[in-house]
């Protein structure tokens, strides 16, 4: 038999809670305890890059994005340390320019908004972020919510409007 160091009953050996109070008795403590993950200290592992496979959402300090667009041989390389906005040059003075004009892949004619789509650094990853465009960003398909961020993944397909963009981690 044990005794409940709460209320001072007697409980059966096997029994992990006070029948009485519901405390945790001695026995399941001792248990618990023996059954926690202990700490690594060696240090083996600490300088080791993880490594990119396809499909893969971790983007490090030196990669960048490679945005290849559908339909012809334009590629365009983009360092991501800020917030990036995506869209189409205009000359409307009450609303901001994007950062990357996406007007020469006819962006216009193709339905890209102004500002259309945020691209972000988080961490190790690339979040995007469709900025309440007219025409909608798909991300390997799916509807982007506007203002919601989504991660970004190597080889993921990005659509602004009709203007298909393949994403890939350099």
């Amino acid at each position: 038999m044990q005794v409940c160091p709460h209320c001072g009953r007697q409980n059966p050996d096997e029994e992990a809670y006070c029948y009485s109070c519901g405390h945790i008795l001695p026995s399941a403590l001792a248990d618990a305890e023996r059954g926690t993950t202990s700490l690594l200290s060696d240090g083996l592992y600490d300088t080791l890059e993880p490594r990119r496979r396809w499909g893969t959402a971790y983007f490090d300090r030196q990669s960048k994005l490679r945005l290849h667009f559908r339909d012809s041989d334009a590629v365009m390389i983009l360092d991501v340390d800020r917030e990036i906005i995506l869209g189409r040059a205009h000359s409307e003075p009450s609303v901001p320019l994007p950062d990357v004009d996406l007007s020469p892949h006819g962006a216009l004619e193709k339905g890209v908004s102004r500002n259309h789509l945020a691209l972000m650094r988080d961490h190790d990853t690339v979040v995007v972020s469709d900025m309440g465009s007219a025409n909608s960003t798909y991300l390997n398909g799916q509807r982007l919510m506007p203002y919601e961020p989504r991660i970004l993944r190597d080889n993921d397909e990005l659509r602004l409007g009709r203007l298909v963009i393949r994403v890939s981690f350099t």
